[in-house]
């Protein structure tokens, strides 16, 4: 990108007569390199949701944060910040980056998953008023923070032994849940709006 910036303006000081000769008209452009975006297995994915059982709310909320990283490829913010109402059948709306909303698709077993959780959650909430909407909180009935999430997802890296150089993060879920869409046959547009990319050039990257 220097590269072609300089070599515009030396076009262009040419032109305007500052200089006689470019000195840059020789100096090719450099190839970049292309980055495989490494992510986990579907074997790690799937022993990293069963780290977490439905035996208690804290172990619930968790599983099914696993999976729906997994699943839908949501940005950490768009899941900490997700309301209840904003949670359908089929679907989720999602408010994310840009302040764009988009459709996220639910599959059927996460939705399983989400049932589950749910019924789990309005017990333990039953003789507490909430003062948060938001579809997972912590055992305070307080909105979840980046720090609790991602530590959610490291323990369940370590009990599911992935990979030493895959980093255990909810981004890496995301490149996962991503990279899932596109090997399961769905086309690239849709791909790219379902993981909200700015342009489908992004998603690319995922190819």
């Amino acid at each position: 990108t220097i590269i072609k910036s300089l070599r515009s303006f030396y076009v262009y000081l040419v032109q305007e007569e500052y200089i006689s000769f470019n000195i840059l008209s020789k100096i090719k452009l450099l190839k970049e390199d292309k980055t495989i975006i490494k992510t986990f297995t579907d074997q790690e994915v799937l022993k990293m949701i069963e780290s977490y059982d439905f035996k208690n709310f804290l172990n619930a909320r968790n599983k099914v944060i696993v999976a729906m990283f997994a699943d839908t490829g949501i940005r950490m913010s768009e899941l900490i910040n997700l309301q209840s109402d904003l949670v359908h059948d089929t679907t989720m709306n999602i408010f994310g980056k840009g302040a764009k909303w988009r459709f996220v698709p639910i599959s059927l077993i996460l939705k399983k998953y989400m049932i589950r959780y749910e019924r789990i959650k309005l017990s333990y909430f039953i003789n507490k008023r909430l003062e948060h909407a938001n579809y997972f909180l912590s055992r305070s009935g307080r909105p979840l923070t980046g720090v609790q999430i991602e530590n959610i997802v490291r323990k369940a890296g370590r009990d599911a032994d992935v990979r030493q150089e895959i980093r255990c993060s909810p981004h890496t879920l995301r490149h996962y849940a991503i990279q899932s869409n596109l090997r399961n046959g769905l086309d690239l547009y849709s791909c790219s709006k379902i993981a909200g990319h700015e342009n489908i050039q992004v998603t690319k990257k995922y190819l």
